[in-house]
């Protein structure tokens, strides 16, 4: 009955991410229900105001760069910025084609991730779980002598003691560490759909964010903020299968390698539950925080 229910929160796990996967690499041009065809819509309905905002901003510049430049350095900034500001408004022109060859190559960089060869996210029972798990169902064998029935029974005692509650403290794991793959995998799943749409939603306002960068100083950092941003959220579905097999490897194979013989059964079982258990809430938890951590380097 452990082994069953263990196995069956493999197969929800295994079942559940591989839903999860298939959305960490699903490029969010090809979302479906015309969720890129509605972005696209919105980012047209606002695209126009990108080249006033682009002129108004490069006036700024102007103004604020030029003028405060010495008169014998004038004509090279002026021409510097000029040349900035035609750049810009190239850049503009196909920003939308543009911003899909950054998501591509994110996607390529997931793509190749999740295609790696030997790793895989599928949960397999360990061969210490398993070992463990035959263990604590192997029935005391206490033969109780007319001679010694004193002595006997309370080694009789003893040993149906510690079966029962190894076996009881296995069962309760198991049920704990099923429901805790279950709420994991929907976590993980949630994550995975917002990877979809966090670029969706933002991809609108690209051409603002570009025309500002034809300014000078905080308007460059603005641009620069918002690619970065972008091209992390794009690529964080690459963090998020990396963190899913770092987990699966975990839980398979064990993250501390133990001497079994230097633990009781009791031991043994507190420790591959725990860990069977904790893993899951590691994995989601540590997609959830996928933005921060891909901001802290992007």
């Amino acid at each position: 009955m452990i082994e069953s229910i263990f196995n069956a929160a493999y197969g929800v796990w295994n079942a559940l991410i591989g839903i999860a996967v298939t959305l960490f690499t699903t490029s969010p041009t090809a979302a479906n229900g015309g969720v890129y065809t509605t972005t696209r819509t919105l980012y047209d309905s606002i695209s126009d105001i990108a080249f006033p905002i682009a002129a108004v901003f490069f006036l700024i510049a102007i103004l604020h760069d030029v003028v405060a430049t010495p008169p014998d350095q004038q004509a090279r900034k002026f021409l510097g910025s000029a040349l900035k500001y035609t750049i810009m408004l190239c850049i503009l022109a196909n920003l939308w084609t543009i911003m899909g060859y950054v998501m591509n190559t994110a996607d390529g960089i997931t793509d190749a991730l999740s295609a790696a060869h030997g790793t895989t996210y599928q949960l397999t029972m360990s061969n210490a779980l398993q070992s463990a798990i035959n263990e604590a169902g192997t029935k005391p064998d206490v033969v109780i002598h007319f001679t010694s029935f004193g002595d006997d029974l309370k080694e009789f005692i003893e040993a149906w003691w510690d079966y029962v509650l190894v076996n009881i403290i296995f069962l309760i794991s198991a049920l704990a560490t099923f429901v805790v793959v279950i709420a994991s995998s929907i976590s993980i799943i949630s994550s995975a759909f917002q990877r979809i749409i966090k670029p969706l939603a933002i991809l609108p306002f690209a051409s603002i964010a570009v025309a500002v960068g034809a300014g000078s100083g905080e308007a460059n950092r603005v641009m620069a903020n918002y690619l970065k941003t972008f091209f992390g959220y794009c690529i964080s579905g690459a963090f998020m299968v990396i963190c899913v097999k770092l987990g699966v490897a975990i839980s398979n194979s064990g993250l501390i390698v133990f001497n079994v013989g230097a633990l009781s059964l009791v031991e043994k079982v507190l420790y591959l539950c725990v860990q069977n258990a904790v893993t899951p809430i590691v994995v989601a938890g540590l997609i959830k925080a996928s933005d921060s951590m891909v901001g802290r380097f992007f």
